[in-house]
């Protein structure tokens, strides 16, 4: 029957979170797992096992999830050092991924999840998302046997994606009996209350078939917004020097940061001008007038420093429409089914079908509208009267001869607008295996998937018609009425327009409701794919037998989907859908061999080698865009020295690549706004407009990947407890496909790059207005580093047994590199909209487990090392540091962060098979938030650092 792929754990240390009572050897644990006869099928190889795999594989198995009281393998995996947790239900919303919010996307290295390929036992799974990328939600935990990584390019065997590396998730196809998992946490806060629950049931059926079933669902409440935590009360952002002046830094980090031009019941705004060279602006009679609810005018309190979009202190605490309502973790609920039959045909033919169904719910929030200057002509009927006539409008329109006014304003009095997405992913999976002679061997498979994205927008605001709706004049009938229906030109009326106060929170039901309007964005996502392929043993060497392992692949992937008008025409402030049309049909063949050069022999306990190349020919059209088609070599070659039984020598060198995905290359544009500093005007914070989307003319990208390492296996006595290994990487990605951010695009024009600069428009008066940021291929990714993973079991005798595991990653380098220079992003732990996340250095991770008899009791500690908050900036203890210079800073720290778990379980065993675990842990036990200093949320970097705070657990697991 077909067997899941198994891990070549011989270059590997065994897995920490396997009970010692247990342990197998590395050959007979996978024999174990693929049902004793079969072949076993190393994850980053085609080839069969008994050979040792150059290239590094991590495991994590199924009890490390118990361990840690976790109930879906991508959390587990995001604790990994090499992973980053860039798209979880607690980042989603800071750069929804084609909308898709809520999901469990895995990305290696921190290169990006399109750049990770997540495979289900060796073979790829219909994407989720609209970027190609798979949703771990998707496949039910329960059922997994364990994950296996391949942290280096692995391409010339799996394909297009595997740039950073492949996450293979096993299942188990030999469960016997049935086992189910309940599991409740919430927060000390009493948020994001989240219960989990599975259920598994595998028999035989007959002789030769198994039958293995399994499900899981889970609802999550999510946390709310900044304010939700005092951590981002404390209101720490990004304070910018006004334009000219030079006695302060271009950026200061600072709390009490205030909004100074968008309060939620508006305010009168002085010209742009009004802020050269000063830290307060020179406000004129009609600047900085506020109102009450009921409209009455009244002065705004500022802070003692003001720029054009924020203030150091002043009136508004807890009031920064920038970041109202953006969840810290996205409610959500979902399900995942799979079943799967395995079936012995004969005694060299067996078959396997698998089929999986899941379903995903989640919400979060639309960009809140604001205006930092709306103009207010002077015979608007809403302008509010005051018996002050320093607080009388148009009695200082009057005296100063103007016919209009500006104000600016969060339009909070429109209430939220959520986005619901509703996610459903089907795919089935056939199956042939068999044997053709002895030492030759075939499996075949076709697969189908189909996703089907839709996302829903309630209450969304449609800017243009809230610009008309604010021009309003008096009516024939003495109501106002909006200005296009009162002009003689018939041609811009607008029946359904209704005249809109602005001015505190006096807006009628009806204007409300005709400056919002509902969307939605669909997307169906279809993928075939159909492989065969034959592994064959030819002849003896020396060391073994000289394996060859080659294939053909055929894959479809297309999608298509649509919009409402309004999105179509970018009509909504932010969050437009589009129509989407595209196709990627692939073709590709491979070949691998291994050379087991010598065995046994002194000072080459063994010496092998290994080498794959694939051929890849892509097909890309769409119905809106031009097609095209292009073909593409990968390759790798490895090998494994190993001078005595203790220690093994590995290395490899590959050619990967990454061909733009169909959103990528045919997708919709969007239109959304965002912060940045202009170098270009001394520093002066906006908030332009920013066009991103995909780009049509987009090429493959390139990587070169290089690992060399050693595995320290000693055996006998106390050092038979202990293994180790360190593996350097490095990896080179050509043409990268990004986008840029609008701050590097800022940035980069100021320092002299022509193309940036194309992609900036400016106002009359200078200032930023929009910034298109779309897919490019950029110059060069570079990510250099170290993972070391190290383990030890101490048996303590009648006390029980301590098992200790360490995964460990430190990042040399993590460079982008365009036309002006490189840009370092190794040690950057902060967060900035609008900027490249970073990673940090160093991340530790541990785990120390106590057993005795039934009892266990596990320890769980992460450690995040000091780093710094952006790679644009310079602060005083960093080599360049100007206080006049654009990139400077009054700090460009974060500081370190430790984070500690504890879990207990306890084991009820009825019989040989019964058995009922209860646990119950405490996650981040100290309570430990995130560094103070500037975040896409608000405050605090929420990928890199948990917002949950305190985190109680509770659960049972059942075997029988």
């Amino acid at each position: 029957m077909i067997s899941a792929p198994a891990a070549h754990a011989q270059d590997n240390v065994p897995p920490a979170d396997t009970p010692a009572a247990k342990r197998v050897a590395p050959a007979e644990e996978a024999s174990a797992d693929a049902g004793g006869s079969h072949d076993i099928i190393v994850t980053g190889s085609r080839l069969s096992g008994g050979f040792s795999a150059p290239t590094p594989v991590s495991v994590v198995g199924a009890a490390r999830l118990e361990q840690r009281g976790i109930a879906n393998v991508a959390d587990a995996l995001n604790e990994v050092p090499a992973f980053r947790p860039s798209n979880t239900p607690a980042s989603g919303e800071l750069a929804p991924t084609g909308g898709y919010v809520g999901g469990r996307i895995l990305d290696l290295r921190g290169l990006g999840a399109v750049r990770t390929l997540t495979l289900v036992d060796g073979k790829r799974f219909v994407p989720s998302t609209t970027q190609a990328t798979v949703d771990t939600n998707m496949i039910p935990s329960i059922l997994l046997q364990r994950a296996e990584v391949v942290t280096g390019g692995a391409s010339a065997q799996y394909g297009s994606d595997a740039v950073a590396g492949v996450a293979n998730l096993i299942l188990d196809h030999r469960l016997e009996g049935v086992k189910g998992s309940l599991q409740n946490s919430v927060t000390k806060y009493g948020d994001n209350r989240t219960f989990v629950g599975g259920l598994a049931f595998g028999t035989r059926i007959g002789q030769s078939m198994h039958l293995v079933i399994g499900g899981e669902y889970e609802s999550g409440a999510g946390i709310g917004d900044c304010q939700s935590r005092d951590f981002c009360r404390s209101e720490v952002l990004n304070f910018g020097r006004n334009p000219g002046y030079p006695g302060m830094p271009a950026n200061n980090i600072m709390g009490s940061i205030r909004p100074s031009t968008v309060p939620f019941n508006g305010v009168t705004v002085p010209p742009g001008s009004a802020y050269t060279g000063r830290t307060f602006p020179a406000l004129r009679p009609i600047d900085g007038i506020t109102f009450a609810n009921d409209g009455t005018p009244r002065r705004f309190v500022y802070g003692g420093m003001s720029n054009n979009l924020y203030m150091t202190g002043g009136e508004g605490q807890g009031q920064n429409i920038y970041f109202k309502d953006l969840f810290f973790n996205a409610p959500l609920e979902r399900y995942a089914l799979t079943g799967n039959l395995d079936w012995d045909v004969a005694p060299n033919l067996s078959a396997s079908l698998m089929v999986n169904y899941g379903h995903l719910n989640a919400e979060y929030s639309a960009t809140a509208y604001r205006n930092t200057a709306i103009t207010i002509r002077a015979d608007n009927p809403f302008i509010p009267r005051s018996a002050d006539p320093t607080l009388d409008i148009p009695t200082l329109l009057a005296a100063s001869g103007a016919s209009s006014f500006q104000i600016g304003k969060g339009f909070a009095e429109l209430g939220r607008a959520p986005i619901v997405t509703t996610n459903n992913v089907f795919r089935a999976v056939g199956s042939l295996k068999g044997k053709i002679t002895e030492g030759v061997d075939w499996d075949a498979y076709y697969q189908f998937g189909r996703n089907d994205f839709r996302s829903e927008t309630r209450n969304q605001t449609v800017s243009a018609r809230m610009l008309r709706a604010i021009d309003a004049v008096m009516g024939p009938n003495g109501q106002p009425i909006c200005r296009v229906n009162a002009d003689p030109n018939p041609a811009n009326h607008d029946p359904a327009c209704v005249a809109y106060n602005p001015f505190g929170a006096q807006a009628s039901q009806a204007a409300k409701d005709y400056v919002t309007a509902d969307g939605y964005q669909t997307a169906i996502t279809t993928e075939h794919v159909a492989a065969f392929n034959v592994r064959a043993k030819l002849f003896d060497l020396p060391g073994g037998t000289v394996q060859l392992a080659s294939g053909i692949e055929y894959r479809n992937d297309s999608v298509r989907g649509d919009a409402d008008p309004l999105s179509r025409s970018l009509a909504f402030f932010s969050g437009n859908g589009s129509r989407v049309s595209g196709k990627i049909e692939v073709v590709e063949g491979y070949a691998e061999t291994e050379l087991p050069i010598v065995r046994a022999a002194p000072f080459f306990n063994e010496l092998s080698l290994n080498g794959a190349i694939r051929r890849t020919h892509y097909s890309r059209s769409s119905e809106l865009l031009p097609s095209s088609s292009l073909s593409v070599t990968t390759y790798k070659y490895g090998a494994v020295w190993e001078p005595i039984p203790a220690i093994r020598l590995r290395a490899t060198k590959s050619r990967d690549i990454r061909a733009p995905n169909v959103i990528e290359l045919f997708g919709p544009t969007t239109l959304a706004s965002g912060i940045l500093t202009d170098p270009a005007r001394g520093g002066q914070q906006v908030n332009p407009a920013i066009t991103s989307g995909s780009n049509p003319n987009l090429q493959p990208e390139r990587a070169d990947t290089f690992t060399a390492g050693i595995v320290f296996k000693p055996s006998g006595g106390f050092l038979g407890r202990f293994r180790a290994s360190i593996d350097y990487y490095e990896i080179k990605v050509r043409n990268a496909i990004s986008t840029l951010g609008q701050q590097n695009i800022a940035t980069r024009c100021f320092e002299g790059e022509l193309r940036s600069c194309d992609l900036i428009t400016r106002g009359p008066d200078g200032s930023i207005t929009q910034v298109r940021d779309v897919l490019q291929n950029v110059n060069e990714l570079i990510n250099r580093g170290i993972d070391a993973e190290l383990e030890y079991r101490q048996p303590l005798g009648t006390l029980g047994d301590v098992n200790f595991r360490l995964l460990a990653t430190y990042v040399k380098d993590f460079i982008t590199v365009d036309a002006v220079g490189p840009i370092q992003r190794a040690g950057q732990t902060g967060l900035r909209g609008g900027t490249p996340p970073g990673l940090p250095d160093l991340t530790l991770d541990g785990l120390v487990s106590w057993t005795k008899d039934d009892f266990t009791l596990n320890f769980h500690g992460r450690y995040i090392n000091s780093g710094f908050y952006n790679a644009a900036f310079i602060g005083p203890d960093q080599a360049g540091y100007n206080i006049a210079a654009v990139n400077s800073s009054n700090t460009n720290k974060v500081p370190a962060r430790a984070y500690l778990d504890v879990l207990a379980q306890y084991r009820i065993r009825h019989g040989d098979r019964h058995e009922l675990t209860a646990f119950f842990g405490v996650d981040n036990l100290t309570n430990t938030m995130p560094p103070l200093n500037p975040g896409a949320h608000g405050t605090g970097n929420t990928i890199l650092f948990s917002p949950f705070g305190q985190t109680f657990k509770v659960g049972m697991r059942l075997t029988y």
